[in-house]
């Protein structure tokens, strides 16, 4: 079945067949959708649909002002309203504990959802999410002539071009030196393909996920995230995800009281993913690698 949470416009589909106790919840990175999850360009199952096709229950989202989700609109978004969106989803329609998949952007979202309401989240699987704004360091602003603010990204150097007034879509340059960077796993023949699935995301949100407007939102209750298990998986290609990155927030998460560790794909003997793990050729593997660690 599929719907929309009604305060916020997310749409939503559960795959499976039976209502489950411990249902998984997909929350998509800044450019996507929830059919990222669906499929990979090779066309082989998406994550979603594997979990699925073993009897689990798997609820996919679109962020609110995004793909399919209405209601909004989407130059008025940022992350507390996709905070909201969630909360509502997990409190008003999902209605128990969930083991969350999230990715990139969504990180900063997922963390905040689990300050709001830490008894409907069980677990965390981080694919390359982004830390929360209490370890987020500020962009150099190149230039904001009110309209068009152009900032050079922290983490990787690459500097992003952003209108406030429509909505922000990945360049080349990001395409070619952060998202697929020096993946081998990903199948370059594919990049249109892959290219065609992505969407614009919200002026708002992908300034305040580079440190301006604002920034990423802070947690301040961390006691909510005492006993929360939390799994990062990362590559060894992704700039904006290294190990020391990565690192930090996990340790930044154990302070916290979460069970938190990173597998870096690299100490596995896996090397050359990059940021869109779960689109990658040897996706099915990471899953499997991933869920046996995250346990639960």
């Amino acid at each position: 079945m599929c719907g929309h949470e009604p305060s916020s416009g997310l749409y939503f589909e559960i795959l499976g067949s039976a209502p489950a106790e411990l249902p998984f919840l997909f929350v998509h990175g800044g450019g996507a959708s929830g059919a990222c999850f669906r499929a990979t360009p090779d066309g082989r199952q998406g994550w979603a649909d594997r979990l699925a096709e073993r009897g689990e229950e798997v609820w996919v989202t679109d962020w609110p002002g995004c793909g399919r989700s209405g209601g909004r609109d989407p130059l008025a978004v940022g992350y507390a309203e996709l905070v909201d969106g969630y909360v509502r989803l997990l409190g008003d329609l999902v209605a128990r504990p969930v083991r969350i998949v999230c990715h990139s952007m969504a990180g900063a979202v997922v963390w905040k959802v689990v300050e709001r309401c830490p008894q409907l989240v069980r677990s965390v699987l981080a694919v390359a999410a982004s830390y929360p704004g209490n370890l987020a360091p500020p962009s150099e602003l190149v230039s904001d002539n009110g309209t068009v603010v152009r900032l050079r990204f922290a983490a990787s150097g690459l500097v992003f071009e952003v209108r406030r007034d429509r909505l922000y879509h990945y360049s080349d340059g990001y395409i070619d030196d952060q998202a697929l960077a020096g993946s081998t796993r990903f199948p370059r023949a594919l990049i249109a393909a892959f290219r065609a699935g992505l969407l614009g995301i919200p002026p708002r949100a992908i300034l305040q996920r580079l440190g301006h407007d604002g920034g990423l939102p802070r947690v301040e209750r961390t006691e909510a995230f005492k006993g929360l298990r939390v799994l990062y998986l990362t590559g060894t290609e992704d700039p904006a995800h290294t190990r020391e990155i990565d690192s930090a927030t996990v340790e930044l998460l154990r302070s916290w009281g979460a069970e938190a560790d990173l597998l870096f794909l690299a100490d596995r003997g896996i090397d050359g993913n990059g940021h869109f793990l779960f689109l990658e050729e040897n996706s099915d593997e990471l899953l499997d690698l991933a869920l046996d660690e995250l346990g639960g």
